[in-house]
C-alpha cells in the first residue's frame, strides 16, 4: 500500500472506530514496504461506550497528547484501567493488541503509526541487529523529543496539500532515529557524517533544478546518490548545513524571485512553476524568509 493510500486507510479506520469525521493524516515510506503515518486525532465532543478495536497488524502507535485527557476506560486485551494522558508524555500501544477506549473523553493528540517492518528495515540499514519490538518504561513516558517532533507535524496536518514529501520524510527519519534508541534500547551513535561526495552533490543540484516545479522527495534524491534515506539526509545536512526540505524551499524561493524580476508571470503562475501548492503557499514561505510579501517585493525589485 503506497503512503497516500495508507494515510487514507488509517484516517478512515480512526473515523470508523471513534465515530468522528476522517482526521487529517499524512504518510510516507522511508524504510521497508509499509508507510509511517501522522494523524491529528481530535475528538471534541463526548460520545458513549467504547471505541471499536482496530484491525491488528505488526506495528506500534505513539499517542502524543496536545491537551490533558482522562479516559475512564482503556482496555488492552480485555484488561481495563483508568488513564489520564498529559502533554509531554508518550503513550505507546502495540497494534497487535486489541485496544478499546472510552468514547466519552474529549481529546486532541498526534497519533503516529509506525509499522514493525519499517523499524526492522531501518535498523538493518544502519547495521544494527534485529529489533523485535518497542517498549516504554511507563505507560505515559516523558519524551520531549517525540513531543516536539509531533508538534512539528501540525502545519503539515493543518494543510496536508502543502505537506511536501521531503518534509514528511525528514520527520519520519527523525522518528526512526529516536525510537530505536528510546524504545528499543539501541545505544545512540554519534558518528559524524562525512557529507556527500562531489558527484553526489552535483547530481542532487542538477536533479532539483530540473524538477523544482514538482514535489521532490528524499527517497528519489537518495536513490540517485545510491544511499538510503537516512544516510542521505545526514550526509546532505553535513554538506549544506540544512535539511533537504529546507534547501528545496530555499531554491524554490530563489527561483520565484528570479521569475518575478524577469517575467510578467502572475504570482499563481510563479508559485506553480516553483513547486508551491498555490499562491498563498508561496506567500507564507516568502514572508517567513524575507519579511515581505511577493507582491511588495516585486514592486521594489
Amino acid at each position: 500500500m503506497n503512503p497516500t493510500a495508507r494515510a487514507k486507510f488509517i484516517s478512515e479506520e480512526i473515523s470508523a472506530n471513534y465515530r468522528i469525521p476522517p482526521p487529517p493524516t499524512v504518510g510516507t515510506r522511508i524504510a521497508g514496504n509499509s508507510a509511517v503515518t501522522f494523524t491529528h486525532f481530535r475528538k471534541m465532543a463526548p460520545g458513549r461506550g467504547l471505541s471499536r478495536a482496530a484491525d491488528r497488524d505488526p506495528g506500534f502507535i505513539f499517542n502524543v497528547p496536545m491537551i490533558s485527557a482522562r479516559y475512564p476506560i482503556v482496555s488492552i486485551n480485555g484488561r481495563s484501567q483508568s488513564v489520564v494522558q498529559d502533554p509531554g508524555k508518550i503513550y505507546l500501544f502495540d497494534r497487535t493488541d486489541r485496544t478499546r477506549v472510552s468514547l466519552e473523553t474529549v481529546h486532541d493528540s498526534i497519533c503516529i503509526m509506525l509499522p514493525q517492518d519499517s523499524i526492522e528495515f531501518f535498523a538493518r540499514d544502519k547495521g544494527l541487529g534485529s529489533i523485535p519490538g518497542l517498549r516504554a518504561r511507563d505507560f505515559g513516558q516523558p519524551d520531549a523529543v517525540l513531543y516536539h517532533l509531533a508538534l512539528a507535524t501540525l502545519p503539515a496536518l493543518k494543510t496536508p496539500r502543502e505537506a511536501t514529501a521531503a518534509f514528511v520524510e525528514y520527520l519520519a527519519i527523525a522518528l526512526h532515529e529516536h525510537v530505536i534508541h528510546a524504545y528499543a534500547g539501541v545505544p545512540l551513535r554519534t558518528r559524524k557524517s562525512t557529507g556527500l561526495a562531489p558527484w553526489q552533490l552535483k547530481r542532487v543540484r542538477d536533479f532539483v533544478e530540473q524538477n523544482l516545479s514538482r514535489d521532490l522527495s528524499i527517497a528519489e534524491l537518495s536513490a540517485d546518490c545510491q544511499l538510503s534515506c537516512s544516510h542521505f539526509a545526514r550526509a546532505f545536512q553535513a554538506s549544506l548545513g540544512m535539511t533537504p526540505h529546507q534547501w528545496i524551499i530555499k531554491r524554490r524561493l530563489e527561483r520565484a524571485k528570479a521569475l518575478m524580476s524577469r517575467s510578467d508571470a502572475t504570482l499563481a503562475e510563479v508559485a506553480a512553476a516553483c513547486g508551491f501548492s498555490d499562491q498563498s503557499h508561496l506567500g507564507r514561505h516568502f514572508l517567513r524568509h524575507f519579511g515581505t510579501t511577493p507582491a511588495r517585493w516585486r514592486l521594489n525589485a
